[in-house]
């Protein structure tokens, strides 16, 4: 079995008066782990050279490992071999309406943070939800598939920080390039910004929907204007812009590596292949190999590379692999017991997008409803033959909304992201929220221009199996909590407007016992509901930096090598040394895009 869905008796055991604890939904997560758990890609065999030498060797088959295996693969006379920790992508997740069954699931990392005390929040030792893929595809097999660039300043930001090449004009192409755009208006309106025929597939909703609609109106009418966030303007209201083919999730493994498996000799794949130590040559001080276990057989095995090693296993793997095997803070490795290699600041610099939840729109007109657990049997049925109908696409409005506070005043820079995801109104909210079936939203008011930093470290208790330490510090910074507050005040202003009340949207305050002394909807209870109930949402960037030798926390230079170590490059979001403005899987994507060039130039192909 590839996939199988969280432990359901947590969540009836805690609160067993949940709709998704009746026997009925329990029978439909059976049903979803019987027939959806099995995947496309079962019939494909994993290698069976694992002694043998490749040319290149990529660790993480994610977000950014299956465009790099993809693009160097292009070239016949170079073998490169994929390694991947997780199993197959299931056909669970092509599913866009089941996304949240993932999380939590047998291929989702699930990583908490370290306990935290927030000053000022009453709440203390509080843990965060760290959300990680572990499949083929990374987060982008487990995301909710928001296809979002960032703003244009993002990049001109990167060369001012010294990575020469990281500029918009000159990383657009590279969007461009995996880019299969479908949305033919969006084509229409900015010929310049998109493409067609790439790997990847972005197209949009499928049904926009009345509600979606009075959403945008709605923002209108307080002055945002309607544009295409992917351009160099973010400022504004849009549809949204997702990695779908033909309403089905399309994750990088599915766009950028199953149209080549089986069809590239020179590309060798290995999933349940858990990178455990990057090989070092002690004199020449060379990476020339990975150590990795088989999870099938528990057997520990080494692959070795002629050329280059390629660490892309994400924020949080990349560099708990890289101070594995001794390339990280000295200080931190010998506490762990490993040996130092280089003495680099690899875990610093980490750093996240953080929400606050502050409204409950209740909706009160024909557009939703909540089914009867047949119906949604009926739909899955009706999905799986046309890919089409409610779970046909994710839970959130179709909308999305870029604003800007008094903390940034560059033309068409955003701060703050607005979306709204579609929620149970009532008390009776699933434990895994079917999101297609709504009764309202909440709307997520989200700071994307965070300063305040953190720190990742090797459990020195069990560094190898057990999972990093991640203290990611958020809020720790005050501006970051001034951009929060006067972002909820902002986009609080939608529930005042017409297009609300002529569409039956209502709001409610997000009840939070922390905040009574504060009245709510004021400066004070946004801040209070912001220390209290911060949201991380699995955006997290930089904990490999990318900057000039001079940079004290630079990881990689501007070519995505590692400093002191030949033939090792990061590619993935922990490179970027400021996180992009927006979800980052786009971002990421072109990141590994632009690598693979760099790698081709540095071996003359």
């Amino acid at each position: 079995m590839v996939w199988s869905p969280a432990k359901t008796t947590t969540g009836c055991l805690r609160t067993p008066t949940i709709s998704s604890c009746d026997s009925t939904f329990l029978t439909f997560l059976t049903l979803l782990s019987q027939y959806l758990s099995r995947s496309y890609d079962d019939k494909f065999t994993d290698v069976a050279d694992d002694a043998g030498e490749y040319d290149f060797i990529v660790v993480g088959a994610g977000s950014a490992g299956c465009v790099v295996a993809n693009r160097l693969s292009e070239i016949e006379e170079w073998k490169v071999l994929l390694l991947e920790a997780g199993d197959e992508e299931p056909l669970v997740a092509d599913v866009p309406g089941l996304t949240w069954t993932l999380h939590g699931s047998s291929i989702d990392y699930g990583y908490k943070t370290q306990p935290k005390n927030v000053k000022g929040a009453p709440v203390k030792n509080r843990t965060l939800y760290y959300g990680r893929g572990k499949v083929m595809g990374g987060s982008s097999t487990i995301n909710g598939m928001m296809y979002v660039r960032g703003s244009r300043q993002d990049y001109d930001d990167w060369v001012e920080l010294g990575n020469a090449g990281w500029s918009y004009d000159e990383v657009l192409p590279y969007f461009k390039k995996s880019e299969d755009m479908r949305d033919l208006e969006v084509l229409r309106k900015n010929p310049d910004y998109h493409s067609t025929g790439g790997y990847l597939t972005v197209e949009g909703y499928q049904h926009t929907g009345v509600n979606s609609q009075a959403i945008k109106e709605a923002w209108k009418e307080l002055g945002l204007e309607e544009v295409d966030y992917n351009t160099d303007n973010q400022i504004g209201t849009s549809r949204m812009q997702t990695t779908k083919i033909h309403g089905a999730k399309q994750s990088t493994n599915g766009a950028f590596i199953r149209p080549i498996r089986g069809r590239r000799s020179n590309l060798a794949i290995k999933s349940r292949a858990r990178a455990t130590k990057i090989i070092i040559d002690e004199s020449s001080k060379k990476a020339i190999g990975v150590e990795y276990v088989d999870e099938r057989t528990n057997a520990a095995k080494r692959v070795f590379a002629s050329k280059e090693v390629i660490v892309s296993a994400g924020v949080i793997d990349s560099p708990k692999l890289l101070m594995l095997s001794g390339v990280g803070p000295a200080r931190d490795l010998e506490e762990a017991g490993i040996p130092v290699v280089k003495d680099l600041p690899v875990g610093t610099n980490l750093h996240d997008h953080v929400a606050v939840a502050p409204i409950l729109l209740s909706v009160k007109n024909q557009a939703t409803a909540v089914s009867a657990m047949k119906n949604v049997q009926n739909d899955l049925a009706y999905w799986l033959s046309t890919h089409e109908g409610p779970l046909a696409d994710f839970g959130m409005a179709d909308n999305i909304a870029f604003l800007q506070t008094s903390q940034e005043n560059r033309t068409g820079v955003g701060n703050i992201q607005v979306n709204f995801f579609t929620s149970l109104s009532d008390s009776q909210r699933n434990f895994y929220t079917l999101i297609p079936y709504y009764t309202g939203y909440t709307m997520f008011v989200m700071n994307v221009e965070p300063k305040s930093r953190g720190y990742l470290k090797l459990d020195p208790k069990n560094p190898v199996d057990g999972q990093p330490l991640i203290y990611v510090n958020v809020l720790d910074d005050r501006r970051d909590v001034d951009v929060l507050v006067e972002g909820a005040l902002k986009a609080s202003k939608i529930i005042e407007t017409e297009a609300f009340k002529n569409n039956g949207l209502t709001a409610a305050w997000t009840p939070i016992p922390e905040c009574d002394d504060f009245d709510q909807g004021t400066a004070d209870w946004f801040e209070c509901l912001a220390l209290n109930q911060p949201i991380t949402v699995s955006h997290a960037a930089g904990t490999c930096k990318m900057g000039p030798r001079d940079d004290p926390q630079a990881v990689v230079d501007n070519e995505l090598r590692v400093y002191g170590i030949e033939g090792l490059r990061v590619v993935d979001a922990a490179v970027m040394p400021q996180v992009t403005r927006g979800n980052t899987n786009a971002p990421t994507i072109m990141i590994a895009e632009k690598a693979s060039d760099l790698i081709k130039k540095d071996h003359k192909k």
